[in-house]
């Protein structure tokens, strides 16, 4: 059953017309926020490369072991959402997606940067920074 912590704005709210954006995400990283949503930490591991890194809260994790425990500590440390609102595509396979974040912790809702490198159809970094 899917939770409501990943949905497309206009299933979970009403959206101004001009907040309205279409954001049209690589599978992947897709994939990558529907885990979110879900609070599916396997299907979130199972979107990086073996080899890959999350750079989050000052904090370097590498690999899918040190992936699969952020994504567990993150998760079970506060409830939340996380809504793409943009994406805009970098040099070779990077994109830039913003992402406004809400749930239960201080300053919420706030917008969040997560730059996404791509290896292989698959997550070889992510870099998530305010």
């Amino acid at each position: 059953m899917r939770s409501d912590r990943y949905t497309p704005a206009a299933r979970r709210r009403p959206v101004p017309q001009e907040e309205q954006m279409a954001v049209d995400l690589p599978d992947v990283i897709d994939r990558y926020f529907r885990a979110v949503g879900d609070g599916d930490v396997d299907a979130l591991v199972a979107c990086f490369a073996d080899t890959a890194s999350v750079a989050d809260e000052d904090r370097l994790y590498d690999g899918r072991p040190s992936i699969r425990s952020w994504a567990q500590r993150t998760t079970a440390a506060t409830s939340y959402t996380a809504e793409p609102v943009g994406v805009t595509p970098q040099a070779g396979d990077s994109y830039l997606v913003r992402t406004r974040v809400s749930g239960e912790f201080a300053g919420s809702p706030i917008e969040l940067r997560h730059r996404f490198t791509l290896r292989d159809d698959l997550i070889g970094a992510l870099d998530i920074r305010p």
